[in-house]
């Protein structure tokens, strides 16, 4: 298993994305998951120091694994040309960030919430998008998220067989596919065949998962009681890395977190990950 962390764990921090990188090299990263924002502000305002840090990105054998963006697919009012514009976007960044994978919510609404006609709308879109980005080489990536399409597990698989394209994957949220009522390692087993990266976050109780919704984590004065290592909350973390261990993932785990000190937070995050994944004794899986 390879852990990235999030840009968007900084995005109430002064720092450099050069700074990132050495960080993310000392402290034994893969890679670093870049959040849409974050790329796009890079592009315009460091255009030519990207190219020297993708240098030394590579150098530390590093990579990013992923761009996480945001684009409006339940919206009637959306024209197709402001989605076809996010996807001429999500290509350009991609090139120059070196990068295959980009990693959207489906829509804004619960798979509950939607009409028939919603649904098709999220369906057709998230189909042609797949298909676009694949003539360019890339792969659409859907995030198990609460208030989305993808809020449990039967919605994101029904999404996977309707829109039925090889270049649509998914972005396993352990902490809120549970939110969504799956034991975490019997949905990864289901959606295994589409998985191609992983969130990591906990929280102490469900009462408390609200403090994730966009709303909250954007805001720089939103509450963050509740945000724990992954080893303190509800999700056992510790039986989920030990189980991928001994399933010999070949992916890509970032560690996303909201709460104050991610200096701190991530590294003591990727010592415990080395130590519990070291460990001769793995997780079995119960008949």
């Amino acid at each position: 298993m390879r852990y990235s962390l999030c840009t968007i764990s900084f995005r109430h921090e002064l720092v450099s994305f050069e700074h990132l990188i050495e960080y993310a090299h000392r402290t034994g990263f893969s890679g670093i998951e870049l959040w849409g924002v974050h790329a796009r502000a890079l592009v315009h305002t460091f255009h030519s120091q990207i190219e020297p840090w993708m240098v030394k990105l590579k150098s530390y054998g590093m990579q990013i694994p992923m761009i996480s963006d945001y684009v409006g697919l339940l919206d009637n009012l959306q024209p197709s040309s402001a989605i076809q514009m996010k996807l001429k976007e999500w290509i350009e960044l991609a090139c120059r960030f070196e990068t295959s994978h980009i990693r959207i919510f489906a829509g804004h609404m619960g798979s509950s919430q939607v009409d028939d006609e919603q649904w098709e709308l999220c369906i057709d879109r998230l189909r042609k998008l797949s298909e676009e980005l694949s003539e360019n080489g890339l792969t659409l990536v859907l995030e198990t998220h609460p208030n989305t399409l993808a809020d449990t597990l039967d919605s994101t698989l029904r999404i996977l067989r309707e829109v039925d394209h090889p270049a649509l994957r998914i972005n396993l949220d352990f902490l809120h596919i549970w939110e969504g009522g799956s034991d975490p390692i019997e949905a990864y087993q289901a959606l295994k065949p589409w998985v191609s990266h992983f969130h990591m976050k906990n929280v102490t109780n469900p009462e408390q998962l609200s403090i994730f919704h966009p709303h909250n984590v954007y805001s720089p004065s939103g509450p963050r009681e509740g945000m724990v290592p992954l080893k303190e909350g509800i999700v056992d973390f510790e039986r989920i890395v030990a189980y991928l261990s001994d399933d010999d993932v070949d992916s890509c785990a970032s560690l996303e977190w909201f709460g104050k000190e991610p200096f701190q937070y991530l590294s003591g995050e990727m010592e415990w990950l080395r130590n519990v994944s070291n460990r001769p004794t793995r997780y079995e899986v119960s008949g």
